[in-house]
């Protein structure tokens, strides 16, 4: 009998009733409430399959409560509960249950009876099987102790930081993460300045807070230690170019300009937070598998051709020209004409400062580089921030302002007043860049997705500078965090913040260990924002640009290796994906290329998905009941040997590898009519017939692990058609579960295959349907009999029996065909 406040639960935590009463029994119940000794931990590891991870479940796959693990169901008494694992439990009539897992437990470490000491037990345990233990109140009577602790477990679960930071070490990882954040706020605040200012028009506030609280935040949510989360280059760009026809419409002044682009970008930030919560809250995380390797490389070699002409213009102090010719606002081929044309217009001093800027960084990158081993110090020396330093106090002395050098000027400390832009005179201004939004915001959920994979501390080779227990990523989780980190920095008018992979690298190089360097590198920029902002008055603009020349590096960089590696293996549709979008990114913008390159991924995916991978099958000579695809060679069959294999003459036999469902069976019939008339899928529809289409057919289903009522259907008017022919159509090695049947049944696709009132025409093996062609009788049930042999069908077995459509939500009738002069009416369910 089910306990009252137990119905709702989630999950069972063990097998049988036999596994629930024991857990249920006294001694049970006084080892889950005992937590210091290793045998307990090892009792637990079993029977909960808990990390050890406080908390956390062992895999993030399945994504739900861990304290649903260890609900139980039935309350059972405890005279049924005598042993508690290892000693073989025993069902109603006395007989041992032997489970896997009992076997496994009692074999290897010994069985652990009410009568065990827990002593010994601890001594049979390997250490290595430790868990924390589990919260008492998850079994106490009372359901609001319940509800409490699992209140706890699902904080932890969305909030990380209550997991790690308790076990922090201090002394082993406080140091590098410290110097860690310390490192990346030194180049990632000047970097923020450029994206707001040089990409998209709003003042350099907006970038800096875009760094600031919105990844204080997402670090408190964040189940990756390394990820670095704000403005991202490839995403400011289009940012920018997504607002830019609004901004700059009706000729406005520079005031117009930036009031408009803030709203816009605080817009474009909104949106980023919905699709963001959605995606999270839905657990479509999934959906990361969706973009080719050729999408991706086309769109990153995109990124970097677009910002890199976006930063040549104020490298080469020709911004105000740019605005004043339209050139701004134009795609990235007429810019770089643009660029062309007025060259001999550019800034000297401008473009000096800038060059050399760029090449003094890189030269330090490459000294680096050469002799980081050597000299483990140079890991750690802020270049970026060296360079920006030096620019801005020669531009102070030497007053290269007053020589029309542009620099930052007075930035304006951001207030901490917060607003919504979403109102009732802004919705215009919001859907017209919704679309765009949700392109941006997809495309940085695919890049931090990549990060979260790849972006992990190495082990510490040193086990004493180890760093506290993570839980396993999950891009579900990062999706969250990243939802409520826009929804922080929508309120600030921030830019909108994703995953960064060249700065979340850049961490874990620079020793981070856990979240706590992130949250020094957002506490290093409220204090700059704050507090510090008076001194990047005299900071050039060229400076900035010449930081955004090494992301575009960066993003160029790879570009060659991966074009030349498609040419070699032949990847022509990657390479086309790469060539169209860079090409469409060229002659109209970055937001078309994309979108062209989703459309044709999702159509690839949609074309793969719907396309039913039907086989024509052959025996093997030599064999009885070794088939293979006739199409294609296999591990055993060659390329040549494909020619060798026998065709049953008189029949098709075609084998279903996947599950059936409305988006693949459109095509099924149409298929199998193409198999009959050449005997495969490699012939063109446009030739004539090369077999005799007439023939009997056998499907093997053993991969059609599912089915939906539209495959049913379709089944359905497949045995009908060919039975009007006066044709057979046998089933073989139908292995789906019980659902299958029972929707085969309700659906009359059995009587279809009763031929003659037989039963119907199921088969355990090809063999075997094959000799039921061959004899053309029924011996058996489910087997070919003699005609004269067989009774009328009693009434209960009819496929329309009326008890079998108590599960069905509705029903639907169509005539598919007649069957012994009658009409066969299809009843399915309608979902």
């Amino acid at each position: 009998m089910k306990e009252k406040g137990y119905n709702s639960v989630e999950r069972h935590i063990a097998t049988s009733p036999e596994d629930r009463a024991c857990l249920l029994s006294p001694d049970a119940v006084s080892l889950r409430s005992t937590a210091a000794t290793p045998g307990l931990s090892f009792f637990r590891n079993r029977l909960f399959s808990f990390s050890s991870n406080s908390g956390e479940p062992a895999s993030d796959a399945h994504d739900y409560s861990a304290a649903s693990q260890y609900s139980v169901l039935d309350e059972a008494s405890a005279s049924d509960t005598s042993t508690i694992l290892g000693a073989p439990h025993r069902n109603q009539s006395g007989a041992p249950l032997h489970s896997r897992h009992h076997n496994h437990s009692a074999g290897q470490y010994g069985a652990l009876t009410s009568s065990t000491s827990l002593s010994s037990c601890a001594s049979q345990v390997p250490e290595q099987l430790e868990v924390d233990s589990p919260d008492p109140r998850l079994f106490s009577d009372s359901r609001n102790d319940r509800y409490k602790a699992k209140a706890k477990y699902y904080l932890r679960y969305y909030f990380p930081i209550l997991t790690w930071l308790p076990s922090y070490p201090v002394k082993a990882v406080l140091a590098t993460d410290i110097l860690a954040g310390l490192t990346i706020a030194s180049f990632n605040m000047p970097l923020s300045l450029s994206y707001a200012r040089t990409l998209c028009y709003v003042p350099e506030r907006y970038g800096l807070l875009g760094f600031a609280f919105p990844q204080l935040v997402y670090a408190f949510m964040s189940t990756v230690p390394c990820m670095i989360t704000g403005p991202e280059p490839g995403a400011s760009v289009m940012v920018g170019q997504a607002i830019t026809p609004y901004i700059f419409a009706g000729n406005p002044s520079p005031e117009e300009v930036e009031e408009r682009a803030i709203i816009y970008v605080a817009l474009i930030t909104a949106v980023h937070m919905i699709v963001f919560m959605i995606m999270g809250f839905f657990r479509l995380g999934f959906l990361d598998a969706l973009l080719s390797a050729g999408l991706l490389r086309g769109f990153l070699a995109a990124v970097g051709i677009v910002l890199t002409m976006d930063t040549l213009i104020p490298a080469l102090g020709l911004s105000q020209l740019a605005i004043d010719t339209g050139a701004s606002t134009q795609p990235a081929a007429k810019k770089l004409a643009f660029i062309i044309t007025h060259l001999p217009q550019a800034h000297g001093l401008s473009a000096a400062v800038s060059f050399i800027s760029f090449g003094i960084i890189i030269f330090m990158r490459w000294f680096r580089s050469k002799y980081a081993k050597k000299y483990r110090f140079l890991v750690y020396i802020p270049d970026i921030l060296m360079i920006i330093i030096l620019t801005t106090i020669m531009t102070w002395k030497l007053r290269w302002d007053q020589q029309g050098l542009a620099i930052v000027g007075q930035v304006d400390r951001p207030s901490i007043e917060m607003m919504s832009p979403l109102k009732k005179t802004t919705f215009s201004m919001f859907m017209d860049i919704l679309s765009s939004g949700v392109i941006i915001a997809l495309l940085g959920f695919f890049q931090t997705a990549v990060v979260a994979k790849n972006i992990y501390p190495d082990p510490p080779t040193d086990p004493r500078y180890a760093p506290p227990k993570n839980p396993t990523p999950s891009t579900n989780r990062e999706l969250v965090a990243l939802g409520f980190a826009n929804l922080l920095g929508m309120f600030m008018f921030a830019l909108p913040s994703i995953g960064g992979y060249g700065r979340s690298k850049a961490n874990k190089i620079a020793g981070a260990r856990t979240q706590l360097s992130s949250i020094v590198f957002a506490l290093s920029t409220i204090i700059v924002t704050f507090g510090m902002l008076q001194g990047i008055y005299y900071l050039p603009r060229a400076t900035l640009a010449a930081v955004l020349g090494l992301i575009c590096l960066a993003l160029l960089e790879d570009a060659p290796g991966d074009i030349i590696y498609y040419f070699r293996i032949h990847a022509w549709a990657d390479l086309a994906m790469v060539c169209l979008v860079i090409g469409v990114t060229l002659a109209v913008s970055l937001q078309l290329g994309v979108t062209i390159g989703i459309g044709i991924s999702v159509i690839q995916i949609l074309r793969h998905a719907t396309k039913p991978r039907i086989q024509v099958l052959a025996r093997v000579p030599g064999t009885a009941n070794t088939f293979r695809n006739a199409d294609r060679p296999s591990h055993d069959v060659s390329e040549t040997d494909l020619g060798t294999l026998e065709r049953v003459p008189g029949v098709l036999l075609v084998r279903i590898p996947e599950p059936l469902m409305f988006a693949n069976t459109s095509e099924l019939e149409q298929r199998l009519r193409r198999l009959e008339r050449y005997g495969t899928m490699k012939m063109h529809p446009s030739l004539p017939a090369m077999r005799r289409g007439e023939q009997n057919v056998i499907m093997d289903l053993a991969g059609m692990s599912a089915c939906d009522t539209t495959a049913v259907r379709v089944l359905c008017s497949i045995v009908a058609t060919y039975r009007a022919k006066g044709k057979y159509v046998l089933f073989a090695r139908l292995v789906g579960d019980r659902k299958v049947s029972k929707l085969f049944k309700r659906a009359g696709l059995n009587r279809l295959l009763s031929y003659n009132g037989h039963p119907p025409a199921y088969f355990p093996t090809i063999e075997e349907a094959l000799e039921a062609l061959d004899e053309c009788v029924f011996e058996t049930p489910g087997a070919w009999v003699e005609e004269d042999d067989v009774s009328e069908p009693e009434e209960k077995e009819k496929a329309f029996d009326e008890d079998d459509l108590v599960e069905s939500v509705g029903e639907s009738e169509t005539e598919v065909g007649s069957v012994d002069n009658e009409k066969v009416i299809i009843k399915s369910e309608m979902v």
